[in-house]
């Protein structure tokens, strides 16, 4: 069960996030909240494994929800390769259902490695305001269903298991710091965490699939290299 953290203060005042390499590090929060900003400022950026980037990669368009179940599988591969290696693995997704945030427990719990969650306690309507401004926004309604998703998580993520649950509000969002400490998994528990080498496969859907409404394209997927026609 995860405990309230104390984090120590650096000289500036600022509040210090204090994470392990290797870790599971899961971003919480709606669309629009400041999540993938937020990684990208404190992460490198193979550090971040992004479903938004595993839809992309596996359909060619990060906003398509027809093909959830191989873009999910692609980032619990990525997430397993990293943690193999010693690597951070910093999740950027929605992560607003308890399959979603059990699926990537059960592989921290697996490799032996620290469970992290970032809950981003963000106003609605600075997320609403947000997502306006986007070139590609999903909408205020989907925000909205998101928003109450994640009240309701909130209270009852601290009883899922994670090794740390830390909330962050906006003004903590730009003032935070972030420390990262490496401290190896012995060779021989990560290999017992992965028996055998696979190839990448989608398997059978998962139930962890994030929802931002985008609706089904009805002429069904595009050919990789085909012309738009007039």
């Amino acid at each position: 069960m995860a405990t309230a953290m104390n984090f120590p203060q650096p000289q500036s005042g600022a509040r210090v996030i204090r994470l392990i390499r290797p870790s599971v590090v899961v971003l919480c929060g709606p669309a629009a909240c400041g999540k993938s900003s937020f990684a990208a400022k404190h992460f490198r950026p193979t550090q971040i494994v992004s479903s938004d980037r595993a839809r992309a990669l596996v359909c060619d368009d990060d906003r398509d929800q027809r093909f959830q179940t191989q873009a999910f599988a692609l980032v619990h591969f990525l997430i397993e390769q990293r943690l193999t290696l010693n690597r951070l693995c910093v999740v950027d997704s929605t992560a607003l259902t308890q399959a979603a945030r059990k699926g990537l427990l059960d592989l921290a719990r697996r490799f032996h490695v620290p469970a992290v969650v970032l809950l981003f306690d963000v106003p609605l309507a600075t997320c609403v305001e947000r997502d306006a401004q986007r070139e590609r926004s999903v909408g205020q309604a989907v925000i909205e269903r998101q928003y109450e998703l994640f009240v309701q998580a909130r209270p009852l993520i601290r009883q899922e298991g994670f090794d740390q649950v830390v909330e962050l509000s906006a003004q903590d969002m730009e003032e935070v710091q972030t420390e990262i400490a490496f401290r190896p998994v012995p060779r021989a528990m990560t290999a017992a965490a992965q028996p055998e080498r696979r190839r990448f496969s989608p398997g059978p859907p998962r139930p962890d699939a994030e929802t931002k409404g985008t609706p089904p394209d009805p002429r069904g997927p595009s050919a990789p290299n085909a012309r738009p026609t007039s």
